[in-house]
């Protein structure tokens, strides 16, 4: 009669270690959480998404101002006009934050046609060769705290663009807000009237 060998070789992690790492693991996790910080990056990559939309929307007016003869700044074509009163805006309950104008041409459900019809009310398919733009663009949050205003001065064809940012890079550390050139230190301010103050 043949003999086994009736020892088991047992190969694994006891409990002990099992939980030693798991602790470990979710140590790093919450470390890793609190150093990257995912709320804030999504707010930092909604504000690079605002200077550039009105980066783009600032190119498009100034496009529209040096090549269209007689520019209509707010869809007036001629008459009264609406720049001196009113701010655009693609949200409607955001007059707060329109300088004391009156909101203009504002929804819930935003037109972002190029063709005067939009927001912005602006023709940019007079444009020769086309309009620049496919759609006007809208702020990425569209609520009554984050959104896109268009102010304008008819007279002198010149208008203004807002935003406000909400990452602590742009508000604070890098202070885009502050340094744009504008008179609104907590607004994001491009275009073509000096001093933006419009």
């Amino acid at each position: 009669m043949i003999k086994k060998n009736t020892k088991i070789n047992k190969r694994g992690f006891t409990l002990m270690e099992l939980l030693i790492v798991i602790g470990v693991l979710a140590i790093l996790a919450t470390s890793a959480t609190l150093v990257l910080n995912p709320a804030e990056l999504l707010k930092q990559a909604r504000d690079s998404t605002r200077i550039s939309d009105l980066s783009t929307l600032n190119n498009a007016l100034s496009l529209y101002v040096t090549n269209v003869s007689s520019p209509d700044m707010d869809g007036s074509a001629g008459a009264a006009g609406t720049c001196a009163v009113n701010c655009f805006t693609h949200i409607s309950g955001t007059a707060a934050n329109c300088g004391g104008r009156n909101v203009g041409a504002s929804t819930s459900t935003p037109s972002r046609t190029v063709d005067n019809v939009g927001w912005i009310p602006v023709t940019f398919t007079d444009i020769p060769g086309g309009a620049p733009l496919s759609n006007v663009p809208v702020d990425p949050t569209n609520s009554t705290s984050y959104f896109y205003s268009y102010a304008c001065d008819d007279t002198n064809e010149t208008y203004e663009l807002d935003t406000v940012f909400e990452s602590v890079k742009y508000l604070t550390t890098n202070d885009y807000d502050g340094k744009d050139g504008g008179n609104a230190a907590a607004v994001y301010e491009v275009g073509s009237d000096p001093g933006l103050d419009i």
